[in-house]
């Protein structure tokens, strides 16, 4: 752009543009647009957001704008805007073969995490892991197949975990690529109204991607980090004729899967026993009796719940906070048997899957 101008916000003309076939003129104001939009965008971005993405630019070829981590823009993370005429897309994309590599064995070696992130994001962002075929002599790449396509509240832990190992071996191989797309759309008749505002709206949702970013960066966070903790005993099985309780193949000290049947106390009271054993992994010290847990379930994460030691009765309880309470009771009956999958996450936080046992 040649002069500068205030930016006063996207109106409808930007996004009814590219639905004008022809209209180069149209197109053309359009860019412009959406150039000063990014522009200003990136100015005033938190510090935060600029050190991860230091470029900011318009690719006339590809009618986008971006912000990059990298000069060279597809080398990296880079964050596309596209204007359509019913929408404003916002996405998250690497498409990088070595970059890819990098998030994918991140991601592979810590599902639990990466679904989170992923997950947490909510409904109104979707998730396509994409698989391209590269031609051995052009180089070119071509589509081959989604290996995800679909809201993000609908890619469920165990898909993740396979999703992630699939794709962390297929970009290990020369003929395959699997691009990360995170894409967010919002109304063209939505962004037209705000005028200038429009900036605070994006800023809030780039700053909701950052915890996703910086871990598929390999980044952790430095404030509130708590120190490794010693390593504890073997969960041992308990010997209850009514409850199974299994550790996992994983290590002891990062999760273990347990399945108890459900009882008419459980429901009425919203907990779950679990066994004594257990507490080694929850306890922070020898004397503390609680542990705050987040429970994950049908695609809701909810902070509010605890595992409790009771010493009178040699009991490890995970007690369920009220939204909680109610799912439980809505989809258990007594005899039903309920699978709780224990993970720790690498910030020390504890995360309790909680479904039905198949």
């Amino acid at each position: 752009m040649t002069t500068a101008q205030p930016f006063t916000g996207l109106g409808m003309p930007v996004f009814a543009a590219f639905g004008w076939a022809g209209q180069e003129a149209a197109v053309n104001f359009a860019l412009d647009q959406l150039e000063l939009f990014i522009r200003t965008l990136h100015a005033r971005l938190p510090r935060s957001i600029q050190a991860e993405f230091p470029y900011a630019g318009l690719s006339r070829a590809n009618q986008t704008v971006y912000l990059a981590a990298k000069d060279e823009v597809e080398s990296d993370w880079q964050l596309l805007f596209y204007a359509r005429p019913m929408s404003l897309e916002l996405q998250l994309a690497l498409t990088d073969k070595r970059g890819l590599y990098k998030a994918l064995a991140l991601a592979e070696k810590q599902p639990a995490m990466a679904h989170r992130l992923i997950t947490e994001l909510g409904s109104e962002w979707s998730f396509r892991l994409q698989q391209q075929q590269i031609d051995e002599e052009s180089g070119e790449r071509s589509h081959y197949q989604d290996l995800y396509k679909d809201n993000v509240v609908n890619l469920d832990e165990e898909t993740a975990v396979s999703l992630l190992s699939k794709a962390a071996y297929l970009v290990g191989e020369e003929k395959w690529i699997t691009p990360i797309f995170i894409s967010r759309r919002f109304s063209s008749d939505q962004i037209s109204v705000m005028g200038p505002v429009v900036l605070d709206v994006v800023t809030k949702e780039l700053e909701r991607l950052l915890p996703l970013i910086h871990f598929l960066n390999g980044q952790k966070a430095t404030k509130g980090t708590k120190p490794k903790p010693k390593v504890r005993p073997k969960l041992k099985t308990p010997a209850e004729s009514t409850s199974i309780a299994t550790t996992t193949n994983l290590d002891p000290e990062q999760g273990f899967q347990f399945v108890t049947d459900i009882k008419p106390l459980y429901l009425r009271k919203g907990f779950i026993n679990m066994s004594p054993e257990h507490w080694e992994f929850f306890a922070l010290s020898a004397r503390s009796e609680t542990r705050s847990v987040t429970v994950y379930y049908e695609g809701i994460y909810d902070k509010e719940c605890a595992v409790w030691r009771i010493q009178s009765s040699d009991t490890i309880r995970l007690v369920l906070s009220p939204g909680v309470h109610r799912w439980f009771e809505e989809n258990f009956e007594q005899g039903d048997h309920v699978q709780l999958n224990v993970k720790r996450l690498d910030n020390e936080e504890i995360q309790i899957t909680v479904k039905h046992s198949e």
